[in-house]
């Protein structure tokens, strides 16, 4: 998603009055913009629009993969022991199933052992392993690219299930932890596995949980000393802790042919709603020396998209209200998800019925 200014509706396409293009005006000129966008290669862009209909997680991760960039980093015969352990051994969630042996594999595993915060397994000479540290961020910076692109094709294919998908999988991927796992506590800095595991066994799982708690708390569960407690509940304020609030406002006339105005009734009507979307910090969010970005997406109880909004946590300040013009079905449940971009964790969903 391109990173200029706010961008109202969507950030993909061209989107007519905040609502997703149809899908007569999805031609070649718009895919090619977000193949420049990204300056992907045309046989990476080729396989990323080949991706289905609401892919799961695993199916987004293996097509960003995929991309021919990453053919600049074969797995080298030094380093197959290495990705074979992670595969056959370790407790990662999207094993390969064919023998590893292509770049894919290298970057499918590469990133998966990174998601789960688990050390590396002792198998690389000390030289492979400081390249494949190197290998690392130039990776992943293909990856950011390839994951933001489907973000666009799947939005401008109004996949609502398939954009929300892929926004969990960049999240992920940028805050180097899985979206709704027991090591998101690990992006705070400061805090390693042993941290992670004395404050589960005080049911201590989620940053929003360890903020709640007094400074002398902090230090006495994970036994530091004093100022640990005060430094790490600055660095808790700056956490971004987003609210949601949804509500249609009315129903929207449609104008017949013949210039009488009718109130649809067929199975979509128009509806203007309000979303207002803020954050409960007492100062703007900074996280990872950063102003993060938000997006907000709409989805219809069929997985279609139907509005998507992107916009920079400072124009949160005191509450952004978006009036929107929604096409919906009456009594269709929408679901609605609001979320940072690159720090999981901070997700708000909310289900409103028509």
């Amino acid at each position: 998603m391109a990173s200029q200014g706010e961008q109202q509706s969507a950030s993909v396409g061209p989107w007519v009055n905040g609502r997703p293009p149809s899908s007569e005006s999805m031609q070649e000129p718009e895919l090619q913009q977000i193949r420049l966008r990204y300056r992907l290669s045309p046989p990476t862009f080729g396989i990323l629009c080949t991706i289905g209909k609401s892919p799961d997680r695993r199916e987004v991760l293996h097509r960003a993969c995929l991309a021919t960039e990453l053919r600049s980093f074969p797995l080298r015969q030094a380093e197959r022991g290495f990705f074979r352990e992670i595969n056959d051994h370790l407790p990662i969630p999207y094993p390969v199933k064919e023998n590893v042996s292509e770049p894919w594999h290298k970057a499918f595993l590469l990133v998966q052992i990174q998601l789960q915060r688990m050390p590396w397994p002792n198998k690389l000479p000390a030289n492979v392993r400081k390249e494949l540290h190197c290998e690392e961020k130039r990776i992943g910076k293909v990856l950011e690219a390839g994951l933001r692109c489907l973000v666009d094709i799947l939005g401008l294919r109004r996949d609502g299930r398939g954009l929300s998908v892929a926004l969990d999988v960049l999240r992920s991927v940028k805050a180097s932890v899985w979206e709704g796992s027991d090591n998101e506590i690990l992006q705070l800095e400061g805090l390693g596995l042993r941290s992670r595991e004395k404050l589960a066994a005080a049911k201590i799982k989620t940053v929003k949980q360890l903020a709640k708690l007094e400074f002398w708390h902090i230090e006495r569960l994970l036994s530091r000393n004093p100022p640990f407690g005060q430094h790490m509940l600055r660095q808790l304020a700056a956490f971004p802790v987003l609210t949601l609030q949804f509500d249609i406002v009315r129903q929207c006339s449609a104008s017949h042919p013949t210039g009488v105005t009718v109130t649809p009734s067929s199975a979509v009507c128009s509806w203007i709603a309000r979303a207002t979307v803020d954050y409960e910090n007492e100062a703007s969010p900074l996280w990872a020396k950063s102003t993060p970005w938000t997006t907000l997406v709409i989805e219809g109880d069929d997985g279609r998209l139907v509005w998507f909004w992107r916009g920079s946590v400072k124009r949160l300040a005191g509450g952004k209200e978006l009036i929107l013009r929604l096409d919906a079905r009456k009594g269709e449940e929408l679901k609605i998800t609001f979320a940072c971009e690159n720090v999981v964790g901070t997700m708000v969903r909310i289900t409103h019925q028509v």
